[in-house]
């Protein structure tokens, strides 16, 4: 029982270092369970994670990595937060941006949607052509 409490908080670890891959051949190692079977398990686990299951913390509670990925995501910076990320801890960009991503859902943190002036710009020049091309002369 103890080696599977191991088990569990050594793929936490992995998964919330955005290291996916090395969780899943962990996963194999330890149960001898095949590949798609221990990608299914770290998916899952990805999902339970990012509802907000609890995870191991450390002593001094949350970490500056981690403050700095919520302030970036919180000034809706999510590319910014995903390249520290990969800086932080050489993950790939896939596992990185999940991994933020969980961040993010833990955190309630959503996304500012970005029309900005590109929407209006295009809405407008789309008016100017019904104008020209579509009015009664």
């Amino acid at each position: 029982m103890a080696d599977d409490a191991n088990l569990a908080a050594d793929l936490r670890d992995l998964l919330a270092a955005g290291r996916k891959i090395e969780a899943i051949k962990r996963y194999r190692e330890a149960t001898g369970v095949g590949l798609a079977e221990a990608k299914s398990v770290i998916d899952e686990l990805i999902e339970k994670l990012a509802r907000g299951a609890p995870r191991p913390a450390d002593a001094s509670g949350e970490s500056d990595f981690e403050q700095e990925i919520v302030s970036l995501l919180e000034q809706g910076r999510k590319i910014a937060a995903i390249k520290v990320y990969r800086e932080r801890t050489g993950a790939g960009l896939k596992e990185a941006k999940e991994a933020v991503e969980a961040v993010a859902a833990n955190r309630g943190i959503v996304a500012p949607s970005r029309s900005g002036c590109l929407g209006l710009l295009l809405f407008a020049w789309m008016i100017g052509l019904y104008w020209l091309f579509l009015t009664p002369r």
